[in-house]
């Protein structure tokens, strides 16, 4: 006699916490368009617990929604094709991330998450536009975009900049953040900068500065360029590391007329450190030529990935050298010259480290500043509030209207 069931799928996560953190970022983007969970479970099933599995799972699923959506297109099922395109560059954006950082894999998904969602624009009621802005003689890839039914864009030029952080894309930007601001009126300016994905994809020798005031002052240069753009209603916002780049942004750079933080890096060796449980002056002999040999049992996989990705976006090819490099990456000297208002965010989930970078920040400030720390009743205390993106769009987006109604 056989059985009735609800489902044969599974809702379970991950051993691993950097890839049940990864499991909710699918589900985080799904808020926007940007997945569903029937599919993001079913191919956590094929995944099981290994990282090496994941990119090869979520390239196929792109693969497959991505004909789906081009098929749709096709034809001119213009809505089938949008929200099936949109799904394939997010299942793309998650097979890069566990890709290995120096192997050509990766950066043939990444491609593919690009042109993806660049094929998905032509069915998006907001106007997305691929853009280059010209840095130290190269251009940085980046999207302008405006809300829908204003092809001169936002009606006052309210403007945000939005920079991701370590292992962010571009595209997913729109997911994790652009859309809610066009859906509220705002333009959406996505920019990235040396040693971020997006930019290792045309440029591979530009690794992470701790100068990221420059880059973003490029970016800034091109915001204001724009007839789009008002240069009195221009917010510059952070995500992850980018909480670090934009803050330097804010210390050097009177342009930016609000500033968000998420979460306030000042010192990145400090927050890199509060992941590891080790002496930072005895760090582990550990080099890049040698990590493929070491045995999992030693070193586990997805830790050989993270620190594979660190050697690659810093340009360093040890443990100890990543450590070297990282102490150049301080904000801390000069916060009191930040003197626009400023939202600085983060989840109470984030740990001890994280909470007092958030409290350095917002006691050094000059300028007014608002905090906000996210709960885990709010779903919403992980890294980034992965796990509600709707609350943290909404604190974002309705601060940012009150400082440019003021």
């Amino acid at each position: 006699m056989s059985r009735v069931e609800r489902t044969g799928t599974r809702i379970v996560g991950f051993q691993d916490p950097e890839m049940d953190f990864q499991l909710m970022r699918s589900l985080g983007a799904a808020s926007f368009r940007g997945g569903e969970p029937g599919e993001i479970f079913a191919t956590r099933g094929a995944v099981e617990d290994d990282p090496y599995a994941w990119p090869p799972a979520f390239s196929a699923l792109g693969d497959r929604v991505r004909q789906a959506g081009e098929e749709a297109a096709h034809r001119d099922y213009r809505v089938t094709a949008r929200d099936h395109l949109l799904r394939a560059a997010m299942y793309y954006r998650s097979a890069e991330y566990f890709a290995d950082p120096f192997g050509n894999e990766g950066l043939r998904w990444g491609r593919a998450s690009r042109e993806t969602f660049i094929a998905a624009t032509k069915f998006l009621a907001e106007r997305v536009e691929p853009v280059e802005i010209p840095f130290e003689g190269l251009m940085l890839p980046g999207y302008f975009m405006t809300p829908a039914g204003r092809a001169g864009g936002a009606a006052d030029g309210r403007t945000v900049l939005v920079l991701t952080g370590f292992d962010g894309t571009g595209e997913e930007l729109y997911f994790q953040a652009a859309k809610a601001g066009l859906e509220r009126g705002f333009n959406v300016l996505v920019g990235e900068g040396p040693g971020q994905v997006g930019c290792l994809r045309v440029h591979p020798t530009l690794t992470f500065r701790p100068d990221y005031e420059k880059p973003i002052g490029a970016m800034i240069d091109y915001a204001l360029a724009r007839r789009e753009v008002a240069a009195e209603r221009l917010a510059v916002y952070g995500i992850s590391f980018g909480g670090y780049f934009v803050i330097r942004a804010g210390m050097h750079d009177p342009r930016i007329r609000a500033l968000v933080v998420n979460s306030p890096i000042v010192d990145l060796r400090a927050y890199i450190l509060g992941f590891a449980d080790m002496d930072p002056a005895n760090p582990p002999p550990l080099k890049l030529a040698e990590v493929d040999d070491i045995p999992d049992a030693e070193f586990p996989r997805v830790q050989k990935l993270s620190f594979k990705s660190a050697c690659r976006r810093f340009g360093v090819d040890s443990f100890a050298g990543w450590l070297n490099r990282l102490a150049e990456f301080t904000a801390g000297e000069n916060l009191a010259a930040i003197k626009c208002p400023t939202l600085a965010m983060a989840g109470a989930g984030e740990g001890g480290e994280t909470a007092a970078q958030l409290e350095r920040f917002c006691r050094a400030v000059s300028g007014p500043v608002t905090r906000r720390l996210f709960t885990a009743d709010e779903g919403a205390d992980m890294h980034c509030q992965l796990g509600n993106l709707t609350l943290s769009n909404a604190v974002l987006y309705d601060w940012l209207s009150e400082v440019f109604r003021k």
